[in-house]
């Protein structure tokens, strides 16, 4: 018996930093709606978790991480702000608020890339902070990832990142992993790591993403208005 708690103990650690989960219970964590059906019933507990680490892995870094940020942050309604870390665009604000999602409540940061994994660990533990989208410029270490893991437990904040697929072979300290392929249609994810249980198989998921790669409203105007002013 003395030597079963004094085991526990010395694990106690691992399990409170989400680095080792056991067997034989329930893990219990807080999460989000996906805001996809198909996604939440591959997602231990019908959703993203929502403090911790979230890798994704991918060859299409424009459309698809967005769309599944966007899918989730509609499902998040309070006052904490959402970020997007060295987007590969400029956000539309148009499309946000069709998204029900205020544009003030929105930080758009780019960075370095040797400021890059301060500015995401000063995120993750602001209490501010609710979720974060944020894409890799220059391969993290091991260390940087953990560190991030543990402000996301810390400062109770979501982070999606975006990595390339050629990671996937490699070990993370990432709680959640999954690769996310273009198709037809749609994209598809597959949850290869998470927290309490074993990968899923690939889910569908059908997308329209056409409006990431058109004008704003407010940018078609003015191209209008100058190209009247041009045939006159």
């Amino acid at each position: 018996y003395f030597y079963t708690v004094m085991k526990t103990n010395i694990l106690r650690p691992l399990f409170d930093a989400g680095k080792l989960w056991k067997g034989d219970t329930k893990t219990r964590f807080a999460v989000t709606d996906s805001g996809f059906i198909e996604l939440n019933q591959a997602l231990k507990g019908h959703g993203w978790p929502a403090h911790m680490l979230i890798e994704i892995l991918t060859e299409e870094f424009n459309s698809i991480p967005i769309q599944c940020a966007l899918a989730t942050w509609k499902m998040q309604l309070d006052t904490r702000w959402f970020a997007l870390v060295n987007p590969p665009h400029k956000p539309c604000a148009e499309r946000l608020m069709q998204e029900n999602i205020k544009p003030e409540k929105l930080d758009v940061i780019q960075t370095s890339k040797q400021d890059m994994p301060w500015c995401l660990e000063q995120l993750v533990r602001a209490s501010s902070t609710k979720s974060i989208l944020a894409w890799e410029q220059d391969t993290l270490t091991q260390t940087q990832l953990r560190r991030l893991q543990l402000g996301c437990q810390q400062g109770e904040t979501q982070l999606f990142f975006v990595r390339n697929i050629k990671h996937r072979t490699q070990a993370s300290p990432a709680p959640t992993r999954a690769v996310i392929s273009k198709v037809i249609k749609g994209f598809e994810i597959s949850i290869f790591k998470q927290p309490g249980t074993n990968s899923r198989p690939p889910v569908f998921v059908s997308s329209d993403t056409c409006w990431l790669s058109q004008t704003p409203p407010a940018q078609r105007r003015i191209t209008m208005t100058h190209q009247s002013k041009d045939a006159h």
